[in-house]
């Protein structure tokens, strides 16, 4: 079904291999401008219904505070977890296949903080604090974890296409009890 319950909406991973993708004048294809249409209407409906209720029962004193547009809109996140020297680094070298601005790989403890590693126009490492206060990115919850976890948190952004879909969220290592 499309998205007003009627018809069939056509399955683009069902296209002939090397038919043409159809690509609107804003440069996205269909798939691409249905998602971006949901996300805008994510957004639009939780401000003008469930963020009205949030502030209404003060749900940020007891719970979390209202969700922004960034958090509505922003990509998967895969966290790695595992204990030290495991590979979490090589792991995502392997998957993006190259390194991310910020990335060491050694016999030791290497990783010593939370690496977002995302997609960018250009390869660039963005300090904790300045992710956490930027509206563009989705790291404004990590406030409450206070400038100790900003310190220890990083993004690491490059222009890869594995990640135009998700977020990848390299950790440091956790000793073995």
């Amino acid at each position: 079904m499309d998205i007003k319950g009627k018809g069939k909406a056509k399955d683009p991973s069902l296209t002939p291999a090397g038919s043409n993708i159809n690509v609107g004048s804003d440069g996205l294809t269909a798939e691409e401008q249905l998602y971006q249409e949901t996300v805008h209407r994510l957004q639009k409906s939780y401000s003008k219904k469930i963020k009205p209720l949030e502030q209404a029962y003060c749900f940020e004193g007891f719970h979390s505070a209202p969700l922004t547009a960034q958090d509505i809109g922003s990509k998967p996140m895969i966290l790695l977890l595992g204990q030290y020297s495991t590979g979490k680094t090589t792991f995502v070298e392997y998957l993006l296949g190259e390194s991310y601005p910020g990335a060491h790989v050694g016999i030791e403890p290497t990783t010593d903080r939370f690496v977002a590693i995302m997609n960018g126009p250009e390869p660039k490492v963005i300090p904790g604090h300045a992710a956490a206060v930027s509206g563009d990115l989705p790291f404004s919850g990590l406030t409450k974890f206070g400038t100790k976890f900003l310190s220890r948190f990083q993004v690491a952004q490059l222009n890869n296409p594995l990640l135009s879909n998700l977020t990848l969220i390299d950790t440091p290592g956790i000793l073995s009890g």
